[in-house]
């Protein structure tokens, strides 16, 4: 809750600070006939709106020339056709004599495209119905 006491106060300050050398008010400090300060201000409204339509204008033509920008680079940058080093495609592990328990995967599983994807591990074998075994038979 300071925090945003302390970002108004800033904010107040900064826009008053801002306002008068801008010229948007001036502030008069005067003794009155019976001795007490008089303190008057003058606001040029036509100043404040020519000025705030011109910060407004000027700021969205910065951002629109960014944006323009953003949008030629990224045009640029996009790639025209596929990269160099996309790998080709990648064939499944087959059985063979020296190895019959690799797995073939199918062709349309994300293991068939993708050589990121590790192959399926090998079939836990069958145990007997009713068994549990804690320790391996000696």
């Amino acid at each position: 809750m300071r925090n945003l006491l302390a970002l108004f106060g800033l904010l107040v300050l900064g826009f008053g600070g801002g306002g008068w050398y801008l010229g948007w008010y001036k502030l008069s400090v005067t003794r009155g006939i019976d001795g007490n300060l008089e303190i008057k201000t003058d606001v040029d409204t036509k100043k404040v709106t020519t000025d705030s339509s011109e910060a407004l204008k000027n700021i969205s033509a910065v951002v629109g020339n960014q944006v323009d920008k953003a949008a030629q680079e990224a045009k640029a940058v996009a790639p025209t056709s596929t990269p160099g080093a996309t790998p080709g495609p990648v064939t499944p592990a087959q059985p063979s004599p020296a190895n019959p328990t690799a797995q073939v995967a199918p062709t349309d599983s994300p293991a068939a495209t993708d050589p990121t994807v590790p192959p399926a591990p090998p079939a836990a074998p069958k145990k007997e119905a009713g068994r549990i075994h804690l320790f391996p038979p000696k």
